[in-house]
Parts: structure tokens; C-alpha cells; sequence
């Protein structure tokens, strides 16, 4: 190597690129010559001059090479990227068949600051920048059909790394070049927004942003900076405002220090002996950030400063780092604390006395200067301790009755739960031959000794009256010990045995039988029964037990352990049917009404009670249904009665519109709408107010669920008032055995408002019937809390499970329909293809279509309210309810509850304007978040700062590896007008078109259900969406439903006086147009006809 590469290769060690990707479009048959972008690099010293360096291949897909480069070219001083020749139809043909004959989306190239590496292949940042080039399909298009973004910013967003303490430089060009040359006589201007004093300019003539001085980072870490462009074009001129962010990286410039200066800890060694014991702990602060976990133990070392083998032997530091933040000048900076932990590197025996220094020295090697290094100092003591017994003598009782294995008592030496590496075993040593009845066990790492009976028939010896054991106690590793008496005094009389009991008490199911045998660990002979509080699955179940004091308490100690049959409850490593929680190791934590084991078959139930003891005889049974039944004829009755009195006499309200929300409006109470458009209380909801709060759950035979059947499982998934469970339910629709599903119900803290959403997601979930909206099973109404019962979803909401797909396999996009081995055998589980991502939002736009058709508006349309269900089935969920706990950038906190900002139409976060439009905006970003595998949409950008950028025509850019058909569509339901987006049957449409593109087409095909099963008019007339009048049932295309006016009490201004679909109203006689469409509706839900015919008698 000559000077003069010496000198190069020495001045790019310190250069470095701000970006660690550049992002172009690329148009099929531009000419050559035509620039493309400008890369930028940065110096750590003015006397180093950056060269650039282009890759000699191309990469596709997966980042596979393609091609050697023989199209682009890059300027070795400025850094300007050009096309050496143009990339035509036929070069484009070749690459595809090259990237494994799937269309070519992007191409890469790396481009390095020379000397360029061995092994071109691996492009890491600092010193290697990648280049992706989106390809469109299409030669370039005219300055005519441009967009004002589209002359301004690519969508691939901007973002910036520049490292502290260098000298200034320019490292970003605003202009896009192959704009520019496209459109010379188009004027664009840049300025930079920012706050006054900020590091950085953006030059008006060259465009190009740079650094006006040398950044601190433990000044400022993040510069949160936009970027105006202003098009003018003729008469007209429009500004687009995009996010600018700057990130400085750290460098090791700033020395540790101790907070508040301490530098000194002491230590006392007394009962906590074992290796591993944390003794004192010292913090260090560095305003520098942490270094990955790598370059940690290089970078900070600590080492203990002794000439003592004994000490070097018998203590180590642990380094434990952790990030904070520190405030800086009203910016929150990252910075790191180190805390040094002095530890026990051996146990010391108890006769170990002495006091040592142990100085440990922390350095920072990467900080140049004697500062870098702190000395740190533990004083520790190390005291003797003793081993003796706290009194002389103990007593203790037994009963003659007791079993085998029976827990009579503990006995430990002084301090004993102090202890803590200590091993002490305890020993018995028996003063009467003839009655040596007990034993005692100590477990591993335990400091207490159990006694418990041995021998069980000698108790019941008539002269085995009181008992003398000598108990010693000893030190294994010192041998020290020590001894105490005990005197078990012998109590009671021999009672008969019942015969034919099992030898464990677990196996009983039942109190009569559990109380009446014995088994092994009785106290008394007798087993105990432990009565559960029955709140589902709970600690504190049912059970049969030798004794409550020791089983079941969580724990299988040492006397249980010794036998499985004495305390299955606690020791069971065998299976375990019905509601359940296991236990960290072993038995069972948690378990559902009563739980019974059978020791030797490995196996433990919990289940609830088959039958209940009766408590009222068969007099007392029919004077309560009599009574019951007298109090609801007269309830009826009454009811009937006033409702019918209510509606006859009240004014109706126009009805405006026929889209109805899953969630109930965000007032306090629903509105209505008078011809004036002036907003008053609707009667019709005040009424509703009064009567969800006051009436009791009405009972619907058709939905109802014994609750009896239903055990509650696991907690899927928390809001603040509700949340979802998975459950057992037994004889589900009269399917035999038990059925999985996931139950919905509102928290303890819940109020009626609460109760209201619930019900109204009960009735709404009554009304439809899709395959790709979650199914209702049924619900628990009666005497409880009320129970939603519906289908359960394998995979939970489809947001998890696209982040979990990542680490299936690689990246989804441009891979075919082939399979992997393990498909045939769990296809559930394959990695991802671009067929099964279209599948996923074709199948959630099926289902919302239905839910348009059905004039139902969702309002939160996410991915994470849709759940996967097995077979990869989309299910469109959360009507309003329960929801996973979210990112807190995710909602924004108002009044009235969270509201999903970044998934909401301009139109709903400006107007509060809900429509199906508004959830076809959602639908766009949901889109997004499948296309990135659940990414989170606007990254970087918060809540606050989305209005105005939406407002500005800001829209997400388009994802790596996303196609261009896919991301047009997206735009297209972010509109700024409602009435230009799509329509769900329109995006059904395109979607099916892309499948038939996939390779995984035939796969959805054989997997999803027909047309026919989305609109199922088979149905029987109780499963009828909307609600059969007059054995005719209503249009799809009816104004609006029941459940919109009576429930929520909503009507709308424009919507003409009379009704033009003809109903038989229950409380007149002819078909007449009634001035409401849902009036009958709810007449008929409310009130039988006879009833209806029964009050026209009793009124007149």
C-alpha cells in the first residue's frame, strides 16, 4: 500500500454516513445520465475527505444478490448517484427472472466510504450506507399527474443519525433530483421548521440542510424538526410539511462519577451465609449511554484490589447496568448507573469471624484521562453464629386416632428463618422404646424440622400416654449442634374406622363422604373438608384434606412429599382435568368448584358440584313457584300496560339515517335531532337511561346459558371496566361435551353506563351472522353478572399474531405458494406468504362489507380488534368493550374514554363524523399494519402533532416490499373527501383481483366459505338480521334498526316523515306507513300481540 492509500484508508476510518438507507423511485427507459440522489457523509475531523464507492452487485429480495451493477454509476467526490445506462423492459425481465421470477420491487446497491471491504455483502452502518430503489412499473410519469408530495418527498420518511463533537457538515439534500430534471420549470422551495437556536440550516439556493456547529449530545439527544416544501405551480401554491427528526449518537466523552459522592458501603455477615448473597451495593453515574451487552464488559471493568487470596476467593463484583434519564435543559437525555454489587463468591461456615476492606477499582477504558477510573470501598464484618434451641424443653399433642404421616407440629432452632445457607438436619432420639411413634424431616434448603407420626398404631397403645424424644440439632458443614426435649402428650379414645375409604382423602368428592373416612396425614382419623368460596377458579376451592392447617396451602413440604397420596392438592405431577391453575412446579394453584385426585392414577378433577343439597322441600318449592309466578304475571302485565300508554301518547321524532354505531355515543346521554336541527334529550333515551339502570336483565330463552355450565378460565385480555376470559362451556347449542369459547364481562368497577355498552353489544351481536364477524353463543343474564359467550379465537387478535409471525421464517413478500415440510402437518404455523396477507384483508373487507350492507359503523377498526381463529379465519371483534391494553401512542386520553387517533378519518377526529367512510380510512392503515406484520402506524410521529400533519395531506409512506397496487389502494381510503374512498364492495373486488395474482389463490379458494355462506337467508326467523314484522321479513336496505332508536334513542334530521316500507303496527289494526320504521320493530320485541290486543281493552 502506498502513501497516498494510507492516507485514504486513514481518513474514512472517521467518516461515516447520517443514514443508514437512501430511497429513490425508479422509472422503466429513464435516460442515462439521470440523477437519482445525493449521498451524504459525515467527518470526525476537518483534514478527512470523504471518496464514495458503489457496490459491484445488485441486490433483490431477502437482500439476495442479483446482478453485478452495470446501470448505476456514483460521483467518487460529490456522492451524486446517476444511471450509467438505462434500465429498459428487457433488463427489468432479466432481474425478475433472477429474484426467482417474482416481480421486482426494489433494487439495492451498497455504497462505502473507501476503501471499500472484503466481503461487499455485509453493509453495516457507520461506515456503509444502502441505496433501495422502488421500481414502477412504468415509464415516467407527466409533471401534469404529480402530486404536490410526490414533487416534494419520497414516502419512505426521513430520518438522521450525526455523532456528537464532530465538525459541521451537510448531510441531507432536499431536492429530489429525478423530479427536477422531470419538471425544470416547476418551483419548489425547503425551509426547515424548527425552534430558534437549534444546531441546523437548510441553504435556500443549494437546499442542502447542515450542522452549524458540533453537537452535544448530553445536551440534546433528539431534535424533533420539520421540513416544508412550497410547490407553486401557475397561480397555484401548496406547502406539504413532513416530520424532519435528528437523532446524535453518543461518544464516550463524559467521566463517571459518584452520586452525591459516596464511594463507601458496609457489610454484615451474619445469617445469610450461601454463595450468591448480595452484601452492599455501590452506584456509579456516566452521562454517557450503555453499550450493547458486547462491548459492556470491554468497556467498563472492575476489579477487586487485593493482595488477600482469602478475599479475592471469597467475594465477587457484579456489574449491573441500567439506562435512565436525566432532564437537560427541559429535554429528557438518555444516560446510565452502574450499580456494583459486592457478593459472596463461597458460604462461610458459622464459626467464620473476621473484618476485611475489599476495594474494588472501576474503570472506563473508552474515556481518555485519569478521571475514568473511580475506587470503591465495602467494609465488611463477618460474625459468628450459634447454633442452640430457644427453650429447653416443647410439648406438643397427638391424637391417638391420627393416620400415618400425620403433621403434629415444627420445631427450629433460634433465628432459623434468619438463616439462609446454613444446612441444619434435626435428628430424634427416643427416651421410651415401647412408644417411638413419631419421625421428623428436614427439607433441602430448609432451617425447620417437621414432626409427624410414623408409626400410627403406636399411639393408640393404651400405655403410650406422653412421649420423651431428645431433639439434636447439628451444623453439617461445622458439626456443631445442639439439643432440646419435647413431650407429645397422647389425647382421646380409639374411634371405629369406617371401612372400604381409599387411603387418601383427596379422592372424595363430597362432603358426606370426606368427613366420614380417614386416610393418610388425618389428624383425628378423620378427613377434613375445606369449603370454597365458588367465584369461578380460586384458591380457596373445594377439596378433601388429612388436614387444613398443611394441605392445601401452596406448598408441597417435605412430609407430603414423601408420599404423593397424603397432599396430591399441593404435590401432583400428574395431569389435571377441568378449570384449572397449575402450581409453579407442581399440585394445583388455582381450581373450579371441587377438586378431587386419584393419587395413583395421576390424575386430579376440578369440576363443580353434581348435586346441591335441597334446601326447601317440596311444600315450601310450590308455594315459591306460585308466588314467583303471580308476581311475574302482574309484572307483565303492569309493564305491558305503560309501554303501550307511553308509546301511544308520546311524539315520534323523524328518523334520519340508517347507519348505526357498535359503540354508544360519546355524550353523557343520546341525542336527537328536532326538523330545525337544534340538538335536545331525546324522551326515547331518557327512558332507556332510566330503564337499563332500574329494570332487571330481561331474560331471552332463545340466547340464555345455564350458568352452571360455564367455567371461567384465563384472562385473555383487559380494558378498564370489562374484560374477556376463556372458557369451558359444556352442552354448547346442544353440542355434547365441552366447547372452548372466550366470555365477555364487565369488572367490579364498572358502572351502568358500562352495563349499557354490554347490553348493547348482547343485542347487536344478535343481529348478525357473517364468518368473518366473531359469533354469539349465547349469554348468562340470571342471577349473576351478565356473560357474553362467544366463538374463541385460536391465534388472538390478528396484530399478536402478525408480530409473532416474524419469527416464523423470512420476510414474506415476492415468496410463492410452495410449502414448507411441516405445512400438511400444522399449516397453521407456515411463514407467511403475500397470498395469505391479501387473504387476511379480503376476508376483514367480507366481513365489513356485511356490516355496511347491515348499516352497522364499527368506529375502531384495527388489527388488533380482529381475532384469527384457527384455519387463519379473520373475525371482526370488540364491539366496544373489552380491548387489549394498547401503546400509549396508540390513544389519546379525553373526557369521555381513549380514542384511537392514529386509525381515525380526518373527518371523525375534526367533525366526531362516523360513517362506514370514516371506517374505510381505518381500514387503509389496518391494511398498512398487515403489510408490515403489525407494525405501528405514523412511527415516530405522536398523536398531538397527526392532526395538523393529516391536515397538511400528510399520509404514510409506502412500506418496504409493499406493492404498488397494494399501497394505491391504501391511498385511496385515505381521501381527504368521504365520498372518494372506496367502498367495501369495491375494495373486496381489488383485493380478490391481487389474489388471483397470488400463487396462494387456490389456497383461499379451498379454504374460505362461498359467497352463499355470507349472506345466509336460510336462517330461521329468530336468526333473521333484522327482525321479522308481519312474517315479511325487512329490507337490508332499511333506514335504520330497533336497537339504534329504542336503545341509544339516536334519530336523524333528514330522513322524510313517513316510513317507505309498509309495517303492521301490534297496537293498530290496518297496514298503515308508520312515521317511524323501527316503531313496530320495537313494539313487537317489547309486547306479545295478545298482550298488545289485551291493553287496547283494558284502556278503553
Amino acid at each position: 500500500m502506498d502513501d497516498k492509500q494510507l492516507r485514504t484508508f486513514k481518513a474514512a476510518l472517521g467518516l461515516y454516513f447520517p443514514r443508514d438507507t437512501y430511497s429513490e423511485k425508479l422509472y422503466v427507459d429513464q435516460p442515462a445520465g439521470t440523477p437519482l440522489l445525493y449521498v451524504q457523509a459525515l467527518r470526525d475531523s476537518q483534514q478527512e475527505v470523504p471518496r464514495f464507492q458503489l457496490g459491484q452487485h445488485l441486490y433483490g429480495s431477502y437482500r439476495s444478490q442479483l446482478h453485478e451493477n452495470l446501470w448505476f454509476q456514483i460521483h467518487e467526490d460529490t456522492g451524486l448517484l446517476y444511471l450509467n445506462r438505462s434500465l429498459g423492459w428487457k433488463d427489468l425481465k432479466s432481474l425478475s427472472a433472477l429474484n426467482g421470477g417474482y416481480p421486482l420491487l426494489n433494487i439495492h446497491l451498497h455504497v462505502f466510504l473507501s476503501p471499500k471491504p472484503f466481503w461487499e455483502n455485509e453493509c453495516l452502518w457507520p461506515s456503509c450506507a444502502k441505496v433501495s430503489l422502488s421500481i414502477i412499473n412504468t415509464t415516467a410519469p407527466t409533471c401534469s399527474s404529480l402530486k404536490a408530495r410526490e414533487f416534494c418527498f419520497l414516502d419512505t420518511g426521513l430520518s438522521f443519525r450525526i455523532k456528537e463533537n464532530k465538525p459541521p457538515g451537510t448531510f441531507h439534500q432536499f431536492r429530489l433530483l429525478p423530479v427536477q430534471q422531470l419538471c425544470p420549470n416547476i418551483s419548489i422551495s425547503y425551509q426547515l421548521i424548527a425552534d430558534a437556536g437549534v444546531p441546523f440550516r437548510c441553504d435556500k439556493e443549494s437546499m442542502e440542510v447542515s450542522t452549524r456547529r458540533p453537537l452535544d449530545r448530553e445536551q440534546r439527544e433528539k431534535y424533533e424538526l420539520m421540513a416544508k416544501c412550497t410547490v407553486r405551480m401557475e397561480a397555484r401554491e401548496v406547502d406539504v410539511v413532513v416530520p424532519f427528526p435528528v437523532t446524535v449518537y453518543d461518544e464516550d466523552d463524559t467521566a463517571p462519577y459518584l452520586p452525591r459522592g459516596i464511594n463507601t458501603a458496609d457489610a454484615v455477615v451474619e445469617y445469610k451465609r450461601k454463595e450468591g448473597t448480595i452484601l452492599a451495593k455501590l452506584t456509579v453515574q456516566d452521562a454517557d449511554v450503555t453499550p450493547s451487552s458486547g462491548e459492556l464488559i470491554r468497556k467498563y471493568t472492575n476489579t477487586i484490589v487485593t493482595s488477600d487470596p482469602w478475599v479475592s476467593e471469597s467475594f465477587r463484583v457484579d456489574h449491573m447496568p441500567n439506562e435512565t434519564t436525566v432532564n437537560s435543559n427541559g429535554s429528557l437525555v438518555r444516560a446510565t448507573q452502574h450499580e456494583y454489587r459486592l457478593v459472596l463468591n463461597r458460604s462461610f461456615p458459622i464459626t467464620e469471624s473476621r473484618s476485611v476492606q475489599v476495594d474494588v477499582l472501576v474503570n472506563d477504558t473508552d474515556f481518555q484521562g485519569p478521571e475514568g477510573s473511580l475506587l470503591l470501598h465495602f467494609n465488611v464484618t463477618i460474625l459468628p453464629v450459634s447454633i442452640r434451641f430457644q427453650n429447653s424443653s416443647y410439648s406438643f399433642s397427638v391424637n391417638r386416632n391420627a393416620h400415618q404421616y400425620a403433621q403434629i407440629g415444627k420445631i427450629c432452632i433460634e433465628n432459623c428463618k434468619e438463616f439462609y445457607g446454613v444446612n441444619i438436619v434435626y435428628r430424634l432420639q427416643s427416651l421410651s422404646s415401647n412408644c417411638s411413634a413419631l419421625g421428623i424431616l428436614t427439607a433441602l434448603e430448609e432451617t425447620t424440622g417437621h414432626l409427624y407420626v410414623n408409626d400410627s398404631t403406636v399411639v393408640q397403645r393404651p400405655e403410650c400416654t406422653e412421649i420423651q424424644y431428645t431433639v439434636v440439632a447439628l451444623d453439617k458443614q461445622s458439626k456443631k449442634q445442639a439439643k432440646t426435649s419435647i413431650i407429645v402428650v397422647v389425647e382421646g379414645t380409639i374411634m371405629p374406622q369406617e371401612q372400604g375409604c381409599p387411603s387418601s382423602c383427596a379422592v372424595s368428592k363430597r362432603r358426606s363422604e370426606c368427613e366420614e373416612c380417614g386416610g393418610l396425614g388425618t389428624l383425628t382419623g378423620k378427613c377434613q373438608w375445606r369449603q370454597g368460596d365458588g367465584k369461578g377458579i380460586t384458591k380457596n376451592y373445594s377439596t378433601c384434606t388429612p388436614s387444613l392447617k398443611t394441605c392445601p396451602d401452596g406448598v408441597c413440604d417435605t412430609v407430603e412429599s414423601r408420599y404423593p397420596a397424603i397432599c396430591p392438592q399441593d404435590c401432583t405431577r400428574g395431569e389435571i382435568i377441568g378449570g384449572h391453575e397449575r402450581g409453579d412446579r407442581r399440585g394445583i394453584k388455582a381450581g373450579y368448584g371441587i377438586c378431587n385426585c386419584f393419587p395413583e392414577e395421576k390424575k386430579c378433577f376440578c369440576e363443580q358440584e353434581d348435586d346441591k343439597e335441597a334446601l326447601c322441600d317440596d311444600v315450601c318449592r310450590t308455594v315459591i313457584a306460585g308466588a314467583v309466578l303471580l308476581s311475574f304475571i302482574i309484572s307483565v302485565l303492569l309493564s305491558s300496560y305503560f309501554i303501550h300508554r307511553y308509546h301511544k301518547n308520546s311524539p315520534k321524532p323523524p328518523i334520519a339515517s340508517a347507519e348505526m354505531t357498535f359503540r354508544r355515543p360519546a355524550q353523557a346521554y343520546p341525542i336527537s335531532y328536532s326538523s330545525s336541527n337544534v340538538r335536545r334529550p331525546s324522551l326515547d333515551s331518557l327512558e332507556n337511561q332510566v330503564s337499563v339502570d332500574t329494570f332487571k336483565i330481561p331474560e331471552d330463552p332463545k340466547w340464555e346459558f345455564p350458568r352452571k355450565n360455564l367455567v371461567l378460565g384465563k384472562t385473555l385480555g383487559e380494558g378498564e371496566f370489562g374484560k374477556v376470559v376463556k372458557a369451558t362451556a359444556f352442552r354448547l347449542k346442544g353440542k355434547a361435551g365441552y366447547t372452548t369459547v372466550a366470555v365477555k364481562m364487565l369488572k367490579e368497577n364498572a358502572s351502568q353506563s358500562e352495563l349499557r355498552d354490554l347490553l348493547s353489544e348482547f343485542n347487536l351481536l344478535k343481529q348478525v351472522n357473517h364468518p368473518h364477524v366473531i359469533k354469539l353463543y349465547g349469554a348468562c343474564s340470571q342471577d349473576g353478572p351478565l356473560y357474553l359467550i362467544v366463538e374463541y379465537a385460536k391465534y388472538g387478535s390478528l396484530r399478536s399474531f402478525l408480530r409473532e409471525s416474524r419469527k416464523v421464517g423470512p420476510s414474506y413478500v415476492g415468496s410463492d405458494g410452495n410449502r414448507n415440510s411441516s405445512y400438511l402437518d400444522n399449516p397453521d404455523e407456515r411463514a407467511l406468504t403475500m397470498g395469505d396477507l391479501i387473504s387476511f384483508a379480503w376476508q376483514i373487507s367480507r366481513g365489513m362489507q356485511y356490516l355496511a350492507e347491515m348499516k352497522l359503523v364499527h368506529r375502531d377498526l384495527a388489527a388488533r380488534n380482529v381475532l384469527v381463529a384457527e384455519g387463519r379465519k379473520m373475525k371482526i371483534s370488540d364491539f366496544g368493550l373489552s380491548r387489549d391494553v394498547y401503546e400509549e401512542d396508540s390513544y389519546v386520553k379525553r373526557s369521555k374514554g381513549r380514542i384511537p387517533v392514529k386509525w381515525m378519518a380526518i373527518e371523525s377526529l375534526f367533525d366526531h363524523i362516523y360513517t362506514t367512510q370514516s371506517d374505510v380510512w381505518s381500514f387503509g392503515v389496518l391494511l398498512w399494519e398487515i403489510v408490515t406484520l403489525g407494525g405501528n402506524p405514523y412511527p415516530g410521529i405522536a398523536p398531538e402533532r397527526l392532526f395538523n400533519l393529516l391536515k397538511t395531506g400528510y399520509r404514510m409512506e409506502r412500506p418496504e416490499n409493499c406493492s404498488e397496487e397494494m399501497y394505491n389502494l391504501m391511498l385511496r381510503c385515505w381521501k381527504q373527501e368521504p365520498d372518494k374512498r372506496p367502498t367495501f364492495a369495491e375494495i373486496s373486488k381489488e383485493l380478490e383481483k391481487m389474489m388471483v395474482k397470488s400463487r396462494d389463490y387456490l389456497d383461499l379458494a379451498a379454504s374460505t366459505p362461498s359467497d352463499s355462506l355470507l349472506y345466509d337467508d336460510g336462517l330461521s326467523e329468530e336468526e333473521t338480521p333484522l327482525v321479522d314484522c308481519n312474517n315479511a321479513p325487512l329490507p337490508r336496505t332499511l333506514p335504520s334498526t330497533w336497537i339504534e332508536n329504542k336503545l341509544y334513542g339516536m334519530s336523524y334530521p333528514n330522513w322524510p316523515e313517513e316510513s317507505p316500507v309498509p309495517l303492521t303496527r301490534f297496537d293498530g289494526t290496518n297496514s298503515v306507513f308508520s312515521r317511524y320504521a323501527n316503531d313496530s320493530v320495537y313494539a313487537n320485541w317489547m309486547v306479545s300481540p295478545s298482550a298488545a290486543k289485551f291493553m287496547d281493552k283494558f284502556d278503553s
